[in-house]
């Protein structure tokens, strides 16, 4: 029937081992890891700190390379950084600070090539409104919070509307 979901899983890592090189030693961050993410499902990676959690969400983003395994995004390898993929890092200081909350959003909006002004206007100030920022969106950021700034990054992510919207530790200064 047409309409109904495929059972396809929208993300699907398999395999995927992670490392860095360091002057002394190669550190493994991960060892082959493997899950899947159905559309719309939230899914949640615990584990204590340096175990590999934050570099395996750099991965999914497209900014590092597996040296073992695959990532899938709708079926396609993640091989770069890319639209479909927003990622919310656990930084509050993620914003130009010669833009407004309004135009940081809207910059990466049009920057992007996905809109023109106008609409990402319009598409940033809803999404400010759902972070409940709107008294805030003329504001700079050296004048917020570090709790309001991570609401003005989320808010950017989510105006992108990517196919997965990867968050570490986004409420960490909420």
């Amino acid at each position: 029937m047409s309409g109904e979901s495929t059972n396809e899983p929208l993300l699907a890592v398999r395999g995927v081992t992670l490392q860095y090189r360091t002057e002394r030693e190669i550190v493994t961050a991960t060892h082959r890891v493997s899950f899947e993410v159905l559309e719309a499902d939230r899914y949640v990676v615990l584990g204590p700190s340096g175990c590999g959690k934050s570099t395996l969400l750099k991965a999914i983003g497209g900014y590092l390379t597996p040296v073992e395994g695959e990532m899938l995004l709708a079926g396609k390898r993640i091989a770069a950084p890319g639209p479909d993929r927003a990622l919310v890092f656990q930084e509050f200081d993620q914003l130009l600070p010669w833009k407004t909350v309004r135009d940081n959003i809207v910059f990466a909006l049009t920057a992007s090539g996905a809109l023109r002004r106008a609409a990402a206007v319009e598409r940033a100030m809803h999404f400010i409104a759902k972070v409940g920022l709107e008294r805030f969106a003329h504001s700079y950021p050296h004048t917020l919070s570090g709790g309001m700034k991570q609401r003005v990054a989320i808010a950017r992510a989510m105006a992108a509307e990517p196919k997965i919207l990867l968050m570490d530790e986004p409420f960490a200064a909420l």
